[in-house]
C-alpha cells in the first residue's frame, strides 16, 4: 500500500512514517500542502494522512484541489477534538475516516487498510 503523510509538524509526520514503513507500508511525507500536490499529480497513490491542525483551513482546499486530479484517493484526517468543525467539513469534502490524536498506530493501520481496500 501506498500513502502519503501530510502533516505540519515534522517530528510527528517522522514518527508516522517510521511507524508506518515498519509496518510495510510505502509512505512518502511532505509538511506543505503544494509540495504534497505536486507529489500526488506526479505519482500514484492508494490513500494520505492529512493532518488538520497544523493546516487549518488551508488543508480543505488542498482537498478541493487534490479531488479533481485524484477523484478516488482516500483521505485519512488526523484531528484534534478542538478542530471538530473543520474535521466536518472536510468529511463533506470526501474525506473517508478520521483519527483523533493521540493517534494509535493500530487503529491508523486498520482504518488505512479498510479504506484503501475499497474500489480495489
Amino acid at each position: 500500500m501506498k500513502i502519503m503523510i501530510v502533516e505540519l509538524d515534522s517530528e510527528f509526520r517522522e514518527h508516522l512514517v517510521l511507524r508506518l514503513k515498519s509496518e510495510g507500508l510505502q509512505v512518502a511525507d511532505s509538511g506543505n500542502l503544494d509540495e504534497a500536490e505536486k507529489f500526488i499529480r506526479e505519482n500514484e497513490l492508494d490513500g494520505i494522512v492529512l493532518g488538520l491542525s497544523g493546516f487549518g483551513r488551508s488543508s480543505l482546499k488542498f482537498m478541493e484541489d487534490i479531488s479533481p486530479i485524484v477523484p478516488d484517493l482516500k483521505v485519512v484526517l488526523i484531528n484534534r477534538h478542538n478542530k471538530i468543525p473543520l474535521s466536518i467539513e472536510a468529511m463533506n469534502l470526501g474525506a473517508c475516516a478520521e483519527i483523533s490524536v493521540p493517534v494509535d498506530i493500530a487503529a491508523l493501520l486498520k482504518t488505512l487498510r479498510r479504506v484503501c481496500a475499497q474500489d480495489s
